[in-house]
């Protein structure tokens, strides 16, 4: 029975030999001493440590796992883990925690510490075995190296790694394998975004790294026709266009009619939107400077962006102090709302309030950070001066609306 793979269910069947063959039974494959009992399970001899991080500015929690035999420690081991991160808001899978945790038996379960951190979409494997010399190989599959006696308990076909590693690109989360301190491995799994990119440097410092991809800002989305923005729909797309109050005289000789010629208060179209078309003018209006600029019609609003307070009938800002505004989805924008109303908050507070996953919240609140709305300090974000003027806005136009 103790021949049989771990975790599978016992088949209480003698681990096959080619006893039928040869007649010779190979040594340690009786799984029944002489006497006709089964033998003892090998027994752990090293107590591992979780440490939970409630919060990262205070000590963590310490659960202490006593040793005892192997499959019952790798089994308490693996189930303690997966609830404590549960109960921090975590979605790991517990395919990765079982798969590694299962790794404590190659470094002999020598000193095991156990990390949760970063609201339990982090955690971190340490021990002080004999470590890893060659970490890129131990990604491929069928690398592996598990003897007779580990074999007892884990499958040890060198699947476990990359495993991990394919739930993890699927998961947008990365993994790495470095050097303990003094000696050993230290393993970190992640699928919080901030911690991702903070893995990403373990391969400079001789670490493997499976996973991680360089987040993106995404790209500021501009009104139509705005300042600096140039539609490949329209006419003469490319060149610089610029509308503000006091337009300088169009070039004599023009009709506002005339071929190729867009009038003034037309402007390019978003993708699926029909394009205004204004009403023809006779050509002598162009033989006068403006006087005040011309209207404006107003634009389909963008997905997930509201108009701030302070624009024009049109739809443009009467006075832009910025270039353009940062795109924020729909679920940004709740992100925000939320932070203004209660001060602080995490992907917890915001998937317990709206819904979704944690993770979902916490690369959402990642990407708000990068243009700028929210800033981490500890286990909370914070908005920024630019995130709070963004509320304000944001609830004064729902208020005007």
């Amino acid at each position: 029975m103790s021949d049989d793979f771990y975790p599978f269910v016992d088949s209480g069947d003698p681990a096959p030999d080619n006893a039928h063959i040869t007649g010779i039974r190979a040594s340690g494959a009786d799984p029944a001493d002489a006497d006709g009992t089964a033998p003892s399970a090998e027994q752990a001899t090293y107590a591992t440590r979780i440490a939970v991080y409630d919060d990262m500015l205070s000590t963590p929690r310490v659960i202490v796992i006593a040793p005892k035999d192997v499959r019952s420690y790798l089994e308490e081991i693996t189930n303690t883990v997966y609830r404590c991160m549960r109960e921090q808001g975590g979605g790991i899978s517990l395919m990765v925690i079982r798969e590694i945790v299962e790794n404590f038996i190659h470094a002999n379960f020598v000193e095991p510490i156990i990390s949760i951190l970063d609201d339990g979409n982090t955690i971190r494997f340490a021990d002080q075995g004999p470590g890893i010399e060659d970490k890129e190989r131990a990604f491929e599959f069928g690398v592996t190296s598990a003897d007779r006696d580990q074999k007892r308990y884990i499958r040890g076909t060198g699947a476990g790694f990359p495993m991990v590693q394919q739930y993890l690109e699927n998961a947008g989360g990365a993994v790495s394998i470095e050097d303990n301190l003094h000696q050993g491995t230290v393993v970190t799994v992640s699928i919080d975004p901030a911690r991702v990119m903070e893995i990403e440097h373990a391969a400079e410092r001789g670490g493997a790294v499976r996973g991680a991809q360089p987040l993106q800002a995404m790209p500021q989305q501009q009104m139509p026709g705005a300042p600096g923005v140039a539609n490949p729909m329209a006419p003469n797309a490319g060149a610089p266009v610029s509308y503000q109050a006091g337009y300088a005289p169009y070039p004599q000789g023009y009709g506002y009619g005339a071929p190729g010629v867009q009038a003034p208060g037309a402007y390019p179209a978003p993708q699926g939107y029909a394009a205004y078309q204004p009403q023809g003018y006779p050509p002598a209006a162009y033989q006068q400077p403006y006087q005040a600029p011309w209207p404006q019609q107003p634009a389909p609003p963008n997905q997930g962006w509201a108009p701030q307070a302070g624009m024009g009938a049109g739809g443009w800002p009467q006075e832009a102090p910025h270039a353009g505004e940062p795109y924020v989805s729909e679920r940004g924008a709740l992100a925000l709302s939320f932070l203004a109303q209660h001060g602080s908050g995490g992907p917890t507070d915001l998937a317990g309030a709206f819904g979704s996953s944690a993770p979902t919240w916490s690369r959402e609140l990642e990407t708000l950070a990068q243009v700028g709305l929210v800033i981490k300090r500890g286990q909370k974000r914070f908005l920024t001066e630019m995130g709070q003027l963004w509320a304000q806005n944001h609830q004064q136009n729902q208020q005007n609306a």
